[in-house]
């Protein structure tokens, strides 16, 4: 008997929603020590984090930019909402083909939860979604063809109802796939064939986030502030929890000063997004630095965006 089968391989792309922000922090500093660290022996040591407000000055912001892969762009790659209960709003996104070929999308939604790295973890059951945005939008169209050169708008109506739930940070991915064609396979005749064809599409990823105005978007805790080995390196460990009720736009740096010399290094900072309710974590490696022998204060800095102040703890450790 003969059996046929046809395997689809999509590129799925997405962006996160993340702001790119820049601030000039004040350098005020902070009098409660922690554990001293020796980087000479394997075994981490923590303290736990000290944290402080410190203030800050302004805060401006970078807008999210559009992306544009295989041809094809959409716009915007995220959406920042901020709806009141009761109300709804009409967003849209635009999908314009610049290829040579017609191509065929269909639009739907992913509901996620986040893990630690970041990285969005689909929710299967869309109604089991305690934060999923997804049930309160509409889509039109949810199906459509582009030709070349042809861009359309694809419309969000959302609703967000005025009760309790409406009152809660929400958010989902809405996807927009490719639907490819299927050519013909060409099977020679014979009981005993089995065939497969790939046909390679692409889909792209939109996040939106929903902040109702009652949510508090800068309320955070630092949970671990350590210096750690992992994947054979030692590395600064820095885990934030976003304890308010909202989605809050983030960036974490560590800035190390030599105690004898005075000389400052700061870290990458990390730009991020963080969920309700939910953890993330960074790693800073301190190997690569090559740091010259003595001890040194160790400041993790998180600026949730607030025009006043930012949340930071530190620690000392010794490098020999």
């Amino acid at each position: 008997m003969k059996k046929l089968y046809v395997l689809s391989i999509t590129t799925f792309l997405t962006i996160p929603c993340l702001f790119a922000q820049q601030n000039n922090a004040t350098k005020d500093s902070i009098s409660t020590k922690s554990n001293k660290i020796d980087t000479t022996t394997n075994a981490s040591t923590s303290a736990k984090p000290v944290e402080k407000n410190i203030p800050k000055s302004n805060y401006p912001s970078v807008p999210d930019t559009a992306f544009d892969d295989a041809g094809v762009s959409v716009s915007p790659s995220s959406m920042h909402l901020s709806i009141k209960p009761g109300q709804t709003e009409v967003k849209e996104i635009k999908v314009k083909n610049f290829t040579k070929k017609t191509h065929k999308f269909q639009v739907g939604f992913s509901d996620f939860e986040m893990g630690t790295n970041g990285k969005p973890i689909s929710v299967k059951n869309r109604d089991s979604s305690q934060y999923g945005l997804s049930k309160w939008i509409n889509v039109a169209p949810s199906y459509f063809e582009l030709k070349p050169g042809q861009e359309t708008k694809v419309k969000l109506t959302i609703s967000i109802p005025n009760e309790p739930e409406g009152f809660k940070a929400h958010w989902t991915i809405v996807t927009i796939d490719m639907v490819p064609d299927r050519p013909p396979l060409d099977v020679q005749p014979s009981d005993k064939t089995i065939a497969f064809g790939i046909i390679p599409s692409f889909g792209f990823g939109v996040y939106v986030y929903q902040n109702p105005p009652n949510v508090l978007v800068n309320k955070l805790a630092i949970k671990q502030f350590a210096l750690v080995e992992k994947d054979g390196k030692k590395q600064i460990k820095f885990e934030v929890k976003n304890v308010g009720d909202g989605i809050s736009y983030c960036k974490s740096y560590v800035e190390l000063t030599n105690l004898n010399t005075g000389q400052q290094q700061r870290l990458k900072v990390k730009n991020f997004t963080i969920l309700p309710q939910f953890n993330r974590e960074f790693y800073y490696d301190i190997d690569e630095l090559k740091l010259k022998p003595g001890k040194y204060q160790a400041m993790g800095v998180i600026d949730f965006g607030s025009d006043e102040e930012i949340l930071a703890t530190e620690m000392e450790i010794e490098i020999k």
